[in-house]
């Protein structure tokens, strides 16, 4: 017997049990028997097993499992993937850019612990990037703790990849930096549909792999497996030049596990 017919059945006998009671000292309390005795004990049989009945159809509907409502990236806190900062020095650097006349590079001690966030623009025109010049700014950035990210947009500020600033800060500043410079930043700029699948080499993100905050946590999960991806540059909107963050597969899976808690 499961407890939940045990319960039913506790329940009706003791109902039975109590009105059997009431009936059975009903002489010691002055109330005389009469021949509808048997009439009375039928009832109380039959009073029981209405009591068992109703409770094990109360106990035996099943709750309605509530239906989880598809979580959306919007949805999730600041604290379940990398937002971009909205302040701080937002470094927007082109061709033409001239590194000494950044703020960030002149007063340095101002922005020790502020965000530093670079966004390297293709030019419109013929000019290409100096190696040289991306080079010497990653330089004066290295120590800045908060410089985290590194954006790629072409010259309509529409998404071409994406760079953890980490890779930069250590492997775009030292002997060799030119050659690597030309790979995942120069040349992604000027073909990012062939190229900037190479920014998978260094933990970044190519210009496939962007989501959108209205996009479910599920639909990227399952857009990961299916590219193959390691995250997603996540866009506000659906407009593809409204950049808010990145999200990488593992905040998926922790938030896809909290969407079943």
């Amino acid at each position: 017997m499961t407890n939940k017919a045990l319960i039913a059945a506790l329940a009706g006998v003791g109902a039975g049990l109590a009105l059997g009671g009431a009936y059975v000292a009903a002489p010691y309390a002055g109330v005389s028997l009469t021949p509808a005795s048997v009439m009375v004990a039928a009832a109380v049989v039959v009073f029981g097993s209405s009591i068992t009945l109703l409770t094990f159809g109360a106990l035996g509907k099943q709750e309605k499992k509530k239906e989880i409502a598809a979580r959306r990236i919007s949805d999730l806190g600041r604290d379940d993937f990398a937002h971009f900062p909205t302040s701080g020095a937002r470094i927007v650097l082109r061709p033409d850019s001239v590194i000494e006349e950044l703020d960030v590079v002149r007063n340095p001690s101002s922005y020790t612990k502020k965000d530093v966030f670079v966004t390297i623009k293709k030019s419109s025109g013929k000019s290409v990037f100096n190696p040289v010049l991306i080079k010497n700014l990653f330089g004066a950035l290295k120590n800045f703790e908060n410089f985290l990210h590194i954006l790629l947009v072409n010259e309509h500020d529409e998404y071409i990849g994406y760079i953890p600033a980490a890779y930069a800060r250590m492997r775009l500043v030292g002997p060799g930096a030119e050659t690597l410079i030309v790979k995942y930043i120069i040349d992604v700029l000027a073909t990012p549909r062939e190229k900037s699948i190479d920014l998978r080499e260094i933990n970044g993100l190519s210009i496939d792999e962007k989501i959108f905050d209205s996009d479910t946590v599920a639909s990227a999960l399952k857009k990961t497996s299916e590219g193959l991806f390691r995250g997603f540059t996540v866009f506000k909107d659906k407009r593809n030049r409204k950049p808010i963050g990145v999200i990488y597969e593992g905040d998926l899976i922790k938030a896809n596990m909290k969407i079943g808690d």
